[in-house]
């Protein structure tokens, strides 16, 4: 019999359509019965070196979409599998964009950052605005799509360029080596980041890079800290060329109470929580439901990690 150690809160009624529907998989919530566990729901940093332990493991199904946190090049070594979460939580990040685009297109960040003030703020036409989107997956075409509601221009920016699955949601696609190779500056109102957390996006949005757009942007990040190089971010800020930031996530977490980033007036700092879902549980359980099927029937498993390429 197979084990399957799951290490997210789901509800009990959940586990026992599990038990019932896979007799032949013996389901445990128990953390520390980990040594012939071949299946893992769910995955807790802190206990990394004791569930690789587990000579059986085969199989991991995260329950987020960035998957950095993983010791991916054991799991290449070892040719145990790795599923995320991708497409779940792309609803819920996307609004969280929208909030920001219009709390900064509303004149709200000054009001917000300086309560008591009674002063009329600077707002701003969403339509004849441009945002430029780095990452072009399931999260990046619904900010685009959440973009284009408020008649906005939309640039994506990936590996790969244009395809037709790309047309519906953004205006133009360019290339990394594109926006890398460009001589003359890029026009965007809001530049958006949600790349993942790989050796090629490390520290990707430094001084050089932000600077390939032309000044009084803001910049959003829900994609990674480690993206970020975040001392260049808060230069160009204070030097007003960056006019506004957004961010959820961070080079360190969680971001220390005393950080000047929680406290500045150009930045709007979030706890990492864009991907927030009031009924995660109801969502997440049919996608790992669905891929413990195609598991068991050996069947290609939905939102396979390349674990060299990192997502």
């Amino acid at each position: 019999m197979k084990k399957a150690l799951i290490l997210v809160s789901i509800k009990d009624t959940q586990l026992e359509y599990l038990r019932a529907k896979y007799p032949t998989v013996e389901f445990t919530t128990d953390p520390s019965d980990y040594l012939d566990a071949e299946i893992i729901l769910g995955w807790k940093i802190s206990q990394a070196d004791q569930l690789l332990k587990s000579r059986k493991l085969k199989w991991v199904q995260s329950k987020s979409a960035g998957v950095d946190y993983f010791p991916l090049e054991e799991f290449a070594k070892r040719k145990i599998k790795l599923t995320t979460a991708s497409g779940l939580h792309s609803r819920y990040i996307a609004e969280t964009v929208a909030a920001y685009l219009l709390i900064e297109n509303r004149g709200l960040r000054p009001v917000i950052k300086n309560p008591g003030v009674w002063d009329e703020p600077e707002v701003y036409e969403t339509s004849e605005q441009t945002a430029l989107i780095f990452g072009t997956g399931n999260i990046g075409k619904e900010i685009a799509r959440y973009c284009h509601f408020f008649e906005m221009k939309t640039i994506g920016v990936n590996r790969h360029g244009a395809d037709a699955g790309l047309a519906d949601d953004f205006d133009k696609v360019i290339t990394m080596d594109d926006f890398e190779s460009a001589k003359e500056k890029y026009n965007a109102d809001y530049v958006i980041n949600i790349l993942p957390g790989t050796k090629y996006t490390n520290g990707f949005f430094n001084k050089d890079r932000l600077e390939k757009i032309n000044p009084g942007y803001s910049f959003i990040n829900v994609g990674r800290g480690t993206s970020v190089v975040t001392s260049d971010l808060t230069q160009m800020l204070s030097a007003d060329y960056v006019k506004s930031a957004y961010l959820d996530v961070f080079e360190e977490e969680p971001l220390k109470k005393d950080s000047p980033l929680w406290y500045s007036p150009k930045i709007v700092a979030t706890p990492h929580i864009s991907g927030l879902m009031a009924h995660f549980k109801d969502t997440f359980v049919p996608l790992f439901d669905d891929n413990l099927e195609k598991y068991l029937a050996d069947k290609p498993l939905h939102n396979l990690v390349d674990l060299d390429a990192g997502y």
